[in-house]
C-alpha cells in the first residue's frame, strides 16, 4: 500500500473517506450493505435510508473480552506480569455493560442475558490469559494507526497486540464461528510499514463463545499468510474508492453491488434489508 503517514492534506483526486482496516474484510461479502454501515452519511445525503441496528450479544462480549486483555497484557507490558484478576473482569464487564446501547440487544441462545455476558467475558478473558498471554512478550497494545493510502483514502486500525516472535502481530477475535479476516490483517500489516514499524507475521488468537453449561473449548490460532493478506487489502481498497467516487458523483445505489445470497441478508443483520436502499434482501 502506497501510504503517507505524515499527509496532512488531499490532493484533487484523494477520496475524503476514513476506512476502519476492521470493516475491510465486510466489503466482498455484499458492497451494499458495507455501504450501510459504514458510509451512512452519503446513503442518507443521496436520499435513502437505512435501519439501525440493536447491538449483538457477540459484540458486547468481543468489546469485554478486548478489553479485558488489553488492561492484562497493557500490565505485563509495563511491569512484566499480569495485575490483579479483578481488575481485569471488572474492566472487560464495564466495556461490555458500556456498549449496552440505547437500541437494545440482539441475544442469542449461547448468552441470552446479561449475567451471562459478563460470566462469559470473564471467561473467555482467563482462557486468553492462560492460553495465549502467559507466552506473549508484549511490545504495542492497542495502538491505533492511520496513514493515507494513493487512492486518498484514509485507513485506520487498532491492532490488539504486537509481540517479540520477533515482531509478531497477535489478534483476538471472538464469536460462535472463526470468520476469515485477510484484508484487515493485510492492512494492519500495511500501516505498521507505513509507521516505520514493519510486521513479520500475523496470528489470530480465536475464543470460540459457547454456553457456560459447556466446556470452554481451547483457543485456536491461525496463522497467515502475510502477502497474501496485503494483496486482498490493496484490492478491497482499490476497489472501495472506485465504488466511493462514483456513487458520490451520481447518488446511484446499483454502483454498490448487493448479495442477497450472503447469510447475513436479512432484517437480523443488515440495516438496508426492507428500506429504499436496498430492495433485494429477503425474508429468513
Amino acid at each position: 500500500m502506497a501510504v503517507n503517514a505524515d499527509a496532512q492534506t488531499l490532493d484533487g483526486t484523494a477520496i475524503e473517506a476514513v476506512v476502519r482496516a476492521s470493516s475491510l474484510s465486510q466489503y466482498p461479502d455484499c458492497p451494499r450493505r458495507w455501504a450501510a454501515r459504514h458510509l451512512r452519511g452519503d446513503v442518507e445525503a443521496a436520499g435513502h435510508t437505512v435501519r439501525a441496528l440493536p447491538s449483538s450479544v457477540g459484540a458486547l462480549v468481543g468489546s469485554g473480552t478486548h478489553a479485558a486483555v488489553a488492561h492484562d497484557l497493557t500490565h505485563k507490558m509495563e511491569h512484566g506480569d499480569f495485575g490483579p484478576w479483578d481488575e481485569v473482569e471488572q474492566r472487560g464487564i464495564q466495556e461490555f455493560d458500556d456498549r449496552l446501547g440505547d437500541e437494545g440487544v440482539q441475544w442469542d441462545q449461547v448468552t441470552p442475558t446479561v449475567s451471562d455476558g459478563h460470566q462469559t467475558v470473564a471467561r473467555l478473558a482467563r482462557t486468553y490469559r492462560a492460553q495465549i498471554g502467559a507466552i506473549l512478550t508484549p511490545i504495542s497494545v492497542e495502538r491505533r494507526l492511520t496513514a493515507r493510502h494513493s487512492t486518498g483514502i484514509t485507513v485506520s486500525g487498532q491492532s490488539d497486540v504486537t509481540v517479540i516472535a520477533p515482531a509478531d502481530l497477535d489478534d483476538l477475535k471472538t464469536g460462535k464461528n472463526q470468520t476469515a479476516n485477510q484484508a484487515q490483517y493485510g492492512c494492519y500489516s500495511m500501516l505498521q510499514r507505513s509507521h516505520g514499524q514493519p510486521i513479520t507475521g500475523i496470528v489470530e488468537d480465536f475464543a470460540r463463545r459457547v454456553p457456560l453449561g459447556k466446556p470452554q473449548p481451547p483457543i485456536t490460532r491461525t496463522r497467515y499468510d502475510l502477502s497474501a493478506c496485503e494483496r486482498q487489502a490493496e484490492v478491497i481498497l482499490q476497489r472501495l474508492a472506485r465504488d466511493i467516487t462514483e456513487f458520490r458523483r451520481t447518488g446511484n445505489r446499483e454502483v454498490w453491488l448487493a448479495n442477497p445470497n450472503s447469510v447475513l441478508c436479512g432484517e437480523k443483520y443488515c440495516p438496508a434489508h426492507g428500506t429504499n436502499w436496498c430492495p433485494y434482501g429477503r425474508s429468513r
